[in-house]
């Protein structure tokens, strides 16, 4: 069941199944973000249903959620993904000033929000996402939304979380590699930060497709997203609204042990662990996931 998941997780979009392309049920719209930035927007779903904001990892794409988006989600309620600045069909700013203002990331999340109509959103922030999400609470705190959703996070609400220690014959130069202007280099980098993402290997019609989006993060804006600020232990009393952490304990890029601690600080959080799960558990075991995110958002909203 997990390997089929996987199989028509991320591509499915542009997979052909009796002749016919599964086409994404998403209505695409460029909206301005912070410093006027082009942000690339799809809206899907029920219109009718309580809002779900979907905001991916470093150097990711919207379609990291399309297990979400092509499931009964869509029928529950209304999801919209995005492309961060920098990465997809986003814009894709050269001046490293515009990946590393908290206040610009923040504006970016506030203007989908606006410009949308969302209605009090839940947020839902994988890995490097959950510094998005604390960005957003900084300068516009929860009012605007009705619970959080962090997957296989980072947010330094308790400082900065180390890295878990690399497997066994793991490349361990692939973060560095993902930063060189040379494209084999990258490359290199890219490919094997693809297959740190899962516990289980992807196949490879999705592995490759993984590799595709990733590489259209061009290397100075991951160069430019790096040294974050490291500190956000004055958001954790800001941080009012319920909160589900969903991490695998197989995570190799974001320590589980490290990131879950959060939970020290939030009264209103809980977790949701995954046992054996990477990375990823949203593509893992997606049934899980979407039970889960379904019964939180029915439960805050």
């Amino acid at each position: 069941m997990k390997s089929y998941a996987l199989i028509i997780s991320i591509v499915s979009a542009s997979l052909m199944i009796n002749g016919a392309a599964l086409a994404m049920d998403l209505n695409f719209k460029t909206i301005s973000g912070g410093g006027d930035v082009p942000l690339s927007v799809g809206r899907g779903g029920n219109p009718d249903g309580p809002d779900i904001l979907f905001i991916h990892g470093f150097s990711q794409s919207y379609l990291s959620w399309d297990m979400q988006i092509k499931s009964d989600l869509a029928d529950k309620f209304s999801i919209t993904v995005f492309d961060l600045r920098g990465h997809g069909a986003s814009g894709k700013p050269t001046d490293p000033g515009g990946y590393q203002s908290s206040q610009l990331w923040a504006e970016d999340i506030a203007e989908i929000i606006k410009q949308e109509k969302l209605d009090k959103p839940v947020l839902v922030g994988w890995s490097w996402a959950g510094f998005v999400v604390m960005n957003y609470i900084r300068h516009y705190g929860v009012e605007g939304i009705a619970g959080i959703n962090l997957v296989g996070a980072n947010t330094s609400l308790l400082g900065a979380v180390p890295p878990p220690p690399p497997k066994p014959g793991q490349n361990t130069a692939w973060f560095g590699q993902m930063m060189s202007p040379d494209i084999n280099v990258n490359l290199e980098g890219v490919t094997a930060f693809i297959d740190l993402v899962t516990e289980e290997p992807l196949p490879a019609n999705v592995r490759q497709t993984n590799i595709t989006f990733n590489m259209m993060t061009p290397h100075y804006v991951r160069r430019a997203m790096m040294g974050y600020p490291s500190d956000n232990t004055d958001l954790a009393a800001k941080t009012t609204v319920p909160v589900l952490v969903s991490h695998g304990t197989k995570d190799l890029i974001v320590n589980y042990e490290g990131a879950t601690r959060i939970l020290d600080v939030l009264p209103n959080g809980t977790l949701s662990k995954y046992e054996n799960i990477g990375h990823a558990p949203f593509m893992e075991d997606p049934e899980r996931f979407n039970r889960e995110l379904t019964e939180f958002v029915l439960r805050v909203q």
